[in-house]
């Protein structure tokens, strides 16, 4: 675990101790994938360690965690880069691409929401490829946040570059501060991207 989520950890332990436990009565959400296109943005707020910090630390925000549709030869899918809070893949933190119903399972998410930005097939194409093709890299997740090294990539790094290849700015220039001892870090959070006025939301639940 690196230096900054240690710190961030102990940030936040009081927060974690006042949520709530896991509903393990929640249902899976009912994805209309008839309605969901290559391009639209997928939001979701997480439960584990990492979800809390992001969340803990952009305090605009709604949502922990955030990927883009690609249509793969299996179907639509959902690329990101995951930090590796989830037992299930066994520690691995690389960009990947899954289903929808398993991005938004509800051990992984106790909200979501799909929002698109009108954009035309040669925008799909480029975000598509790019997408895919880190997907099928398996890059690994930076844990350094660090907007020019992209041998490595967060979550919300992966989305601005993807759209950047369409000839997008997705933040509209919005740019986040985190600070912890020692050390100042600008990056990306998923706020950044939510606050883009030119997303309309498909799905939410």
């Amino acid at each position: 675990m690196t230096r900054i989520t240690h710190i961030l950890i102990a940030a936040v332990t009081i927060t974690m101790l006042t949520q709530c436990y896991v509903n393990d009565s929640r249902q899976e959400v009912d994805i209309p994938l008839d309605n969901i296109c290559v391009g639209d943005i997928a939001f979701r707020r997480g439960e584990g360690i990492t979800s809390t910090i992001v969340l803990y630390k952009d305090a605009e925000g709604q949502y922990s965690h955030v990927g883009v549709v690609a249509k793969s030869d299996s179907g639509l899918v959902v690329v990101h880069a995951v930090p590796g809070d989830d037992p299930n893949q066994e520690g691995v933190d690389i960009v990947r691409a899954e289903f929808l119903n398993h991005f938004f399972a509800s051990d992984k998410a106790t909200k979501g929401e799909i929002m698109r930005l009108a954009l035309d097939s040669t925008q799909q194409n480029a975000i598509n490829r790019y997408a895919l093709e880190k997907a099928r890299q398996k890059i690994e997740f930076d844990h350094q946040y660090d907007l020019d090294d992209t041998t490595r990539l967060y979550c919300t790094e992966l989305l601005h570059n993807a759209f950047d290849r369409a000839g997008i700015n997705i933040t509209e220039g919005r740019i986040s501060n985190l600070s912890v001892p020692g050390k100042q870090y600008d990056l990306i959070m998923p706020s950044d991207i939510h606050k883009n006025a030119n997303l309309k939301t498909v799905f939410i639940f």
